[in-house]
């Protein structure tokens, strides 16, 4: 009824076949399995991931360009609440660190793209506050 281990295991195996070195044919192509795809499916994974992380850090320099070209601290912020929102923040945090250290070295001062605009002071509180930074919450507008 049931056949023993051994009897299973030979009739399940391949026979291995060799040939001579005399053979003058190509050697048939044999495709190599990596889990669940050949070698060439992976090759061609890997060089997409090559162009893809060489992409990244293309854009990853465009942005910190961005970052250290922008002056208007309005601007600085509100590219640093996108980046946030994106979700890609973590790769400029070191931009992102020098633009608020500036930005609250002069947080006391009444600068004129914070005056009577409760839209950049509520930025400005939050993004410093989220960073870290002892923002004190009575901000008079």
């Amino acid at each position: 009824m049931f056949a023993s281990i051994p009897s299973l295991i030979t009739h399940t195996r391949q026979p291995i076949i060799r040939k001579s070195s005399s053979c003058k044919a190509s050697p048939p192509r044999i495709k190599l399995m990596i889990g669940n795809s050949t070698c060439e499916e992976t090759i061609a994974r890997r060089t997409a991931g090559e162009t893809c992380t060489r992409r990244l850090d293309e854009l990853k320099r465009v942005v910190k360009t961005m970052l250290r070209k922008v002056r208007k601290p309005l601007d600085q912020l509100e590219l640093i609440d996108v980046l946030q929102r994106l979700g890609i923040y973590y790769h400029f945090e070191d931009e992102i660190r020098e633009i608020l250290n500036s930005i609250y070295s002069e947080y006391n001062s009444q600068d004129e793209w914070k005056n009577e605009d409760l839209y950049a002071t509520a930025l400005e509180f939050r993004l410093l506050r989220q960073h870290g930074y002892d923002v004190p919450q009575g901000v008079a507008v």
